[in-house]
């Protein structure tokens, strides 16, 4: 017998049907950043050393997200920035990157600030033509084509 797939609403209104082992709350408590017991021998075999990186506040959400998305996997972050700083920290050095012209601004200035010291390229692009963007595409170079919410031309 097959399972019937569960519409995504109905697994988002479950939540995964997770419940607190300890307390039986079936709305998970909030863990705040924390460090964790170590073994006997300074290892870590309950799978968590530091509550930011490690928090079990964040692996309903994840796991739920997964779910929902139908992915590998879903890693929660603090804010957009964190999110963003994450994917251009995971490039090689000497990567080609490709952004918009018009994008976040706190991105933008990030990038401009921090790219060349990690040795990434970063090209502003007018992401509004896709003729500018195959332009600036380098084959066998470019590693990330940065795209946003489309920005309108400024003046229109």
């Amino acid at each position: 017998m097959t399972r019937k797939s569960l519409h995504p609403a109905t697994i988002a209104a479950q939540a995964l049907g997770w419940t607190d082992a300890s307390t039986g709350a079936v709305v998970l408590p909030v863990h705040p950043a924390t460090t964790f017991l170590r073994d006997p021998d300074n290892q870590y075999r309950r799978g968590r050393s530091y509550g930011r990186a490690d928090n079990p506040t964040y692996d309903q959400p994840q796991a739920l997200l997964t779910a929902l998305e139908g992915g590998a996997a879903s890693l929660l972050f603090s804010s957009g920035m964190a999110a963003a700083a994450a994917v251009f920290q995971c490039l090689a050095r000497d990567s080609h990157v490709i952004a918009p012209r018009v994008m976040y601004w706190g991105l933008r200035s990030w990038l401009r600030n921090f790219s060349e010291i990690w040795g990434i390229d970063v090209e502003f692009a007018d992401a509004t033509s896709l003729d500018a963007l195959r332009r600036a595409v380098r084959p066998g170079g470019t590693r990330l084509l940065w795209i946003e919410t489309p920005p309108t031309r400024c003046g229109r």
